[in-house]
């Protein structure tokens, strides 16, 4: 009587309790399936992206490709280097380490261009698009990296696998736009926020003379002048092709064969700001300003340690997608800044007939070099 004056139905409760119970039990499995779209879908959108990059770079290189190289030479080669492995050396012995890493940078480099090489003539069109080809193919191995741990998730059904793949998506999504953007930057051939460096070591250049240049380390220009009776030598990528060039190799030249005896090493170079930074903040250290893998900035240590020259740094604060793509307004007018900022500390920190080494560190795409200037 009590069950029936109450509506209570004890089958709709056991039935009710057993679908609780089974929501339960499929609640891993339901989130699994929302992750794994999740991933499958930044999946799609990447490959989207890098579809679209390849078929800008293969459309570069088709307008700039010599006359008798065939369009399925440009794509044989470009999924050649898309491929293109890179490995690290041994690091059994450390204290060798640094040539070895030194070797195989260099190797890598001159493997990248030489196949370039053989489909464009132009020297500088060459360095864009072999900078253009190699953000490409960073961008393939991020997608192989996400597909390989989104199937091995699947596969397995790894559910913190993919929550932790799932994380990561907005950071992934943010570099792969970043990457994509710079493949276009460099196929045009125009200053990156990463330029900020080599800008720099571009406008001193401008305000000082005679300028006298020494074409003798490879993608790298070595230049003396004069600023307010003090001997400066800079140092820079040589432009206005894509590269890094070989600024410790620059630096053990201005020593060993100029036998110059800097008051200072300056280096200045693009930094990752903070989020409560601002970009275009500038800061000064000590030290040297050089990201990478380190081997650069290494052998410059080292020889400035070897000579006893205080290492001098101004940073100039971006984000890494600005980093890698068109150089912003507030990048250059930090740029015309730093500029002001380095002359000044040469003027106030040194004396009348004492030399400078000033590096401009960074990629120097879109940016050249003045032209030389011998005082007659």
């Amino acid at each position: 009587m009590y069950i029936q004056a109450t509506g209570y139905d004890p089958m709709w409760y056991i039935l009710s309790m057993l679908i609780w119970f089974a929501l339960i039990f499929m609640l891993q499995d339901l989130q699994m399936w929302r992750y794994l779209s999740q991933v499958s879908g930044f999946l799609s959108y990447l490959g989207q992206l890098l579809n679209t990059a390849s078929a800008n770079v293969l459309a570069a290189l088709e307008k700039s490709k010599k006359r008798e190289v065939q369009r399925q030479d440009l794509e044989k080669t470009l999924r050649k280097m898309v491929d293109f492995a890179v490995i690290e050396p041994t690091s059994l012995d450390p204290s060798g380490i640094v040539p070895k890493y030194k070797h195989i940078l260099s190797t890598y480099v001159e493997t990248y261009e030489q196949e370039i090489r053989r489909l464009v003539e132009d020297g500088v069109t060459v360095k864009n698009m072999a900078t253009a080809v190699e953000a490409l193919r960073y961008m393939n191995f991020i997608y192989k990296v996400v597909d390989h741990y989104y199937k091995t998730a699947k596969k397995y059904k790894a559910f913190y696998l993919v929550i932790q793949l799932t994380m990561l998506l907005p950071l992934l999504k943010e570099l792969t736009d970043t990457v994509n953007e710079a493949v276009n930057s460099f196929i045009k051939g125009m200053p990156i926020g990463d330029s900020a460096g080599p800008l720099v070591a571009y406008n001193v250049l401008s305000r000082c003379q005679p300028r006298r240049y020494h074409h003798v380390v490879k993608d790298t220009v070595i230049a003396e002048c004069e600023y307010e009776g003090r001997r400066l030598y800079i140092i820079k990528a040589e432009g206005p092709g894509s590269t890094v060039g070989r600024l410790d190799e620059a630096v053990e030249y201005v020593f060993e064969k100029l036998k110059a005896a800097p008051k200072y090493i300056i280096t200045v170079d693009a930094a990752l700001r903070l989020e409560g930074e601002k970009t275009g903040e500038v800061a000064e250290g000590i030290g040297v300003a050089m990201g990478g893998v380190g081997v650069e900035k290494f052998n410059i240590e080292t020889y400035a340690t070897k000579y006893g020259v205080p290492l001098y740094a101004f940073l100039i604060k971006m984000r890494q997608s600005e980093a890698l793509t068109i150089m912003t307004s507030d990048i250059y007018n930090a740029v015309q800044y730093t500029t002001k900022r380095v002359l000044d500390f040469i003027v106030t920190q040194t004396q009348i007939g004492d030399s400078v080494l000033l590096i401009g560190v960074g990629n120097t795409v879109g940016v050249g070099q003045p032209p030389e200037l011998v005082a007659a």
